[in-house]
């Protein structure tokens, strides 16, 4: 009997132990990352200005300095500067800064542009919506864009529409965003209009989320 007791009270000691042992959870998978850019794909790509029907015009040049930041900095492609693209095709064009560059390259053949531009792949976008407006007890903010790849012969080889009213696109304030644009070569003045624009934090999460779909450069 003595004997049975104290295999009793053991059994019921090692089952308090083992319940008090922390079991090792199985390891999260961490989110696969872009794929990389399958060969053939541009490697060097001109961003053009984007087709801004937005009616704000500091909207059109915040999301093309994103973009930029995103295609260079983050998914490591060779990515022209604003000022040569718009450069190269204004004296290609005899156009001057008060006609749009959509506007001088109308009806142009793409293999022409990328020749001209030194670059495999040009970045269209069109800007859709850019507002913030108060409604009754609560703030509205809209950011829509649709994005667009081609390559030297116009194909569409990659594209992408994204609207924050799709998701939680809450914006991360004024100092995550400093932290996120650091080191990625904004111009001065588009930077102020960056800071004076209250759509920006959000712009800048629709812009990431809408090239999730981007491959990697590198």
């Amino acid at each position: 009997m003595m004997i049975l007791m104290r295999s009793i009270r053991n059994f019921l000691l090692f089952v308090i132990l083992a319940g008090c042992v922390a079991l090792p959870h199985p390891e999260t998978a961490a989110p696969a990352p872009a794929p990389k850019a399958p060969p053939g794909f541009p490697a060097r790509i001109a961003v053009f200005p984007l087709v801004n029907n937005s009616g704000n015009p500091d909207g059109g040049l915040i999301m093309r300095a994103f973009v930029i930041k995103k295609l260079g900095r983050e998914l490591g492609f060779v990515v022209q500067s604003p000022t040569d693209t718009d450069g190269i095709i204004r004296d290609r064009t005899l156009s001057g800064p008060e006609i749009p560059v959509q506007v001088a390259i109308a009806g142009m053949d793409t293999g022409t542009l990328t020749t001209w531009l030194g670059v495999d792949g040009i970045l269209h976008g069109e800007l859709l919506a850019y507002e913030r407006a108060h409604l009754s007890v609560y703030v509205r903010s809209k950011v829509e864009v649709k994005f667009w790849l081609t390559d030297s012969h116009g194909k569409t080889i990659w594209e992408s529409r994204k609207n924050s009213e799709d998701g939680s696109f809450g914006g991360g304030g004024s100092m995550s965003l400093d932290s996120e644009l650091a080191d990625s070569q904004i111009p001065a003045d588009v930077m102020s209009r960056i800071h004076d624009s209250d759509l920006a934090p959000v712009a800048l999460e629709v812009v990431d989320d809408a090239f999730s779909t981007f491959p990697r450069g590198y």
